[in-house]
């Protein structure tokens, strides 16, 4: 179809939509256990194969991947068995790069981790894993929807790295009703005890009219769980490398960078978003398994929903979104006008801006270079305001 260019894709995503419970602030397309029907399960796998084979068979894929992304929804609960099925189909088209040369991130939930399925996913060729623990306080795991408990969270990051796996991140929250900076700086002090290359940390949003709205902390709380999040991870030895991202040994999300730096991937599954960089062009499924497999499996059709070309606006707009959302920043001639100039250093002086050289040699941050500060991260919306 148009939205594809040949070979283009080196970075897929699959969207699994399954999960145990559908937490009320979760904005992916999901299912809860309790809406699921028995056959959901082989519905899905048929008809991902099915998209995969279609997709295969347009001749898009890379000759090798760089980066596999298994997101949802929960994709640790679905059977390493039928994970075998669908990268069976998967690997007629394309392959992975030798020695781990491929990273495979598989996302996870701690009550869906037992040691002898994470050992037949490490089998398979996944080498990535993203826990989402989101809390290790019990009354506000109880508050976020959450079916695990602390015990059991650390149980299950125990067990992910006796199954094998090196390269594990875990996802926490913050700005959650009721979050003390002492309760932020217990999880990640738990957290970083374990081995974990990476840490997510994401600040609760709620949409105006959900019912914990009223009692998310103010912008001043919110900007105090920020700024200690980047000290605390700092001195634990992480780079914050992206606004709500930390690695250490420079371990960082390279799926997510495909993302953040403009590149190609294509995703499968039931909702899921595919960008293509050389037309400029998005385009998504439908977000309903059931739309989503009837026209894969009736119809032998790709279940594109939408698609759209950015305009020259739009690219403009994402270019300072996403350079200012990574700690490389941005390159200084990109400031064209004298207004920019007056206004990046207007910021520089509020201290939301840095000239300053990141202390990383492996990339090029000399002065020629401007990034966001740890307080510009997290006020990235009104440096994009102000200089896009």
């Amino acid at each position: 179809m148009n939205s594809e260019a040949k070979a283009e894709y080196a970075s897929l995503y699959l969207h699994f939509p399954f999960c145990e419970s559908k937490c009320h602030y979760c904005d992916f397309y999901s299912i809860g256990r309790e809406k699921t029907a028995a056959s959901d399960a082989s519905t899905f796998e048929k008809a991902l194969i099915k998209e995969i084979e279609l997709r295969g068979k347009s001749g898009v894929f890379a000759t090798t991947l760089e980066t596999i992304f298994l997101g949802g929804g929960t994709p640790s609960m679905t059977p390493p068995d039928s994970m075998a099925r669908i990268f069976a189909e998967l690997f007629k088209y394309t392959a992975l790069k030798p020695d781990d040369g491929t990273e495979w991130t598989m996302e996870a939930n701690p009550s869906s981790i037992e040691l002898d399925q994470f050992k037949q996913y490490r089998a398979l060729g996944i080498n990535r894993v993203s826990m989402g623990v989101q809390s290790l306080k019990n009354d506000h795991l109880s508050i976020l929807g959450r079916v695990h408990d602390e015990s059991h969270a650390l149980r299950a990051l125990d067990t992910v790295f006796n199954a094998g796996f090196t390269n594990v991140s875990t996802d926490l929250l913050c700005g959650v009703p009721g979050q003390s900076l002492d309760d932020l700086r217990s999880h990640m002090e738990k957290l970083t005890s374990f081995p974990i290359t990476h840490l997510s940390i994401y600040l609760l949003t709620l949409p105006p009219h959900h019912k914990m709205y009223k009692d998310l902390p103010n912008d001043e709380e919110q900007l105090k769980h920020l700024l200690l999040i980047d000290e605390f991870m700092r001195e634990k030895g992480f780079r914050h490398y992206e606004i709500s991202n930390f690695a250490r040994n420079n371990l960082r999300a390279r799926h997510n960078l495909v993302y953040w730096q403009g590149g190609s991937y294509l995703a499968f599954g039931p909702s899921a978003h595919s960008y293509s960089s050389s037309e400029r062009k998005r385009f998504k499924n439908y977000s309903s398994l059931h739309k989503y497999a009837r026209t894969l499996s009736e119809e032998s059709k790709l279940p594109i929903e939408w698609e759209e070309s950015l305009t020259t606006d739009q690219l403009e707009l994402e270019k300072w979104m996403l350079a200012i959302r990574l700690d490389e920043g941005f390159p200084k001639h990109w400031l064209a006008t004298d207004a920019q100039k007056k206004k990046a250093e207007m910021l520089i002086k509020e201290g939301l801006l840095t000239q300053a050289a990141l202390n990383d040699h492996s990339i090029n941050t000399a002065s020629e270079r401007i990034r966001a500060t740890p307080k510009g991260f997290a006020l990235s919306d009104a440096i994009i305001k102000t200089l896009a």
